[in-house]
């Protein structure tokens, strides 16, 4: 599962290269929220050093800084351009799931005024 949280630049590790058929592709990233069905695709290029695991740095407020919090399905296509978002004909190499946090963690308001004593008629 991929975490994200608005405000940061975070690295996102997958592993579409071991299911990938092109040698050195790029990764178009489709990810579809759970609830709104809202799309946000982008082109990334691996940058990883080693061959088990994939990543990329991502500046989360560039593709989601509109987007809505909270659970994302996300799928990757290999291609061999740098652009284009369009998955037609393309082979999926991994599919998951993503959540967004948004840049500051809600905090819920505290009632410290109110008293806990209970009154009990009949007893």
């Amino acid at each position: 599962m991929i975490t994200l949280k608005k405000g940061q630049t975070q690295t996102v590790r997958f592993t579409g290269t071991e299911n990938a058929l092109l040698t050195n592709p790029y990764f178009l990233f489709v990810f579809t929220h759970r609830v709104t069905n809202e799309i946000v695709k982008f082109v990334a290029t691996n940058i990883s050093t080693t061959q088990r695991i994939d990543s990329f740095s991502l500046v989360v407020n560039t593709y989601f800084v509109n987007g809505d919090n909270g659970f994302w399905e996300y799928e990757v296509y290999e291609q061999s351009s740098a652009s284009g978002t369009d998955t037609a004909g393309k082979n999926k190499v991994e599919e998951g799931y993503m959540v967004l946090y948004p840049a500051t963690e809600f905090t819920p308001t505290k009632y410290t005024e109110q008293t806990n004593t209970f009154i009990t008629y009949g007893e």
